[in-house]
């Protein structure tokens, strides 16, 4: 088993492809190997096509040759290991170098209370109280902010609920977000992403310990060398935790087709991915869910197409600003090609829809615009 620090031997190389939540295809010594990956989350902004990565050999799941440690952004290796993060905040907080819990040991790791099981059980040096604490890894960030989940988490708002009844029952309860990037100064759940979790933690926050750090690794990437608590804006949050925005919706077409468009006519559309923008200031969430829903009555546009597609993945930004026609500007700049006057006729843009010859989501271009619209443009709102 993996201990902390990470003075066990690292080895470089490169991410070829996502193969399933916990397997990759990685790239070492100009070979290419399979690799655990000990993260169910989407890791969109890491884990790209060459990304680098560092790996560990021998300490491996299965028949697994290599596991995945961290992965480079930013200038940085982010720890992708999420069951490490629980190693390194039990060494942190034995060794007194985290302030909230200065004044803790641990004394389990995943304790269970009634049937659910936790992260660490904590215990006060002097009135020795309990503390239960679950730990969150996040690796989601733009410049100076994080949000977690990066995907929707049913379990994460369980947790929150779960330790929310501890703390009303007389139990101390906290949970620690550890975000992997030591230039981060904010901290916020991901309302765009997970709507139900954000609202869990606005919940739950009066009565359950909510802290946030953002961590540093030296440049062995063995142990953390900073650590830095972190602004949590709950105004801010509640404020633009409504259901309402725009969306982006990935449209994957395996095979050309020539379709009759309402009052467009026929319209040849060829093999790849289409990215459709639109917005909904009041019940963004339903209108998203419509859209993706086959064997509907066909009322917009991009209905037709959708009905022929091989999948749909929506990206939800939610804002109390309607932001499509930014979001079509944006796309049109970094698009293989403009499908011209498709679900635009309310607006002056060119179109909503554009073609991308391959997934979008391997394109750090792509993924760079979904980062700006969810995190990087809210940084001047943020008190």
């Amino acid at each position: 088993m993996y201990k902390y620090p990470f003075s066990f031997p690292k080895i470089s190389g490169h991410l070829i492809r996502r193969i399933n939540r916990f397997v990759a295809e990685v790239q070492v010594d100009r070979q290419k190997h399979q690799a655990y990956l000990a993260n169910p989350g989407r890791l969109w902004e890491i884990l790209l096509p060459g990304t680098e990565l560092l790996l560990s050999q021998g300490l491996t799941r299965g028949k697994l040759p290599y596991t995945i440690l961290a992965g480079a952004k930013e200038k940085q290796y982010v720890l992708l290991h999420t069951h490490l993060t629980n190693k390194v905040v039990h060494s942190l907080i034995d060794n007194r170098q985290l302030n909230p819990f200065k004044d803790y040991r641990v004394i389990k790791e995943e304790p269970t209370f009634d049937n659910h099981r936790f992260d660490l059980l904590l215990q006060h040096l002097s009135s020795k109280e309990y503390f239960y604490l679950e730990i969150k890894s996040c690796t989601l960030f733009s410049g100076q902010i994080a949000m977690f989940p990066d995907a929707v988490t049913k379990r994460g708002a369980e947790h929150l609920y779960k330790l929310q009844e501890l703390a009303l029952s007389g139990i101390k309860a906290g949970c620690l977000f550890v975000v992997m990037n030591p230039e981060t100064e904010y901290f916020m759940p991901s309302y765009h992403i997970d709507p139900h979790f954000a609202g869990a933690l606005l919940k739950v926050k009066d009565s359950v310990r909510i802290d946030a750090m953002a961590i540093g690794f030296d440049q062995n990437f063995e142990q953390v060398s900073s650590i830095k608590d972190l602004n949590i804006p709950y105004n801010f949050v509640k404020t633009e935790l409504l259901d309402r925005g725009s969306y982006m919706l990935i449209i994957k077409i395996e095979s050309p087709k020539n379709l009759k468009v309402g009052s467009l006519g026929q319209v040849l559309f060829a093999p790849g991915y289409y990215i459709y923008v639109g917005s909904a200031m009041k019940t963004l969430s339903k209108r998203v869910s419509r859209h993706i829903r086959k064997g509907k009555q066909k009322r917009w546009h991009v209905d037709y197409l959708i009905s022929e597609s091989a999948g749909v993945t929506p990206v939800q930004i939610v804002s109390s600003e309607k932001l499509e026609c930014q979001l079509a500007a944006s796309l049109e700049r970094i698009a293989d090609r403009t499908i011209k006057n498709f679900g635009s006729s309310d607006c002056h843009c060119q179109s909503h829809l554009f073609y991308f010859l391959d997934n979008p989501l391997h394109n750090p271009l792509f993924i760079g615009l979904i980062q700006h619209y969810r995190i990087g443009r809210i940084k001047d709102k943020l008190p």
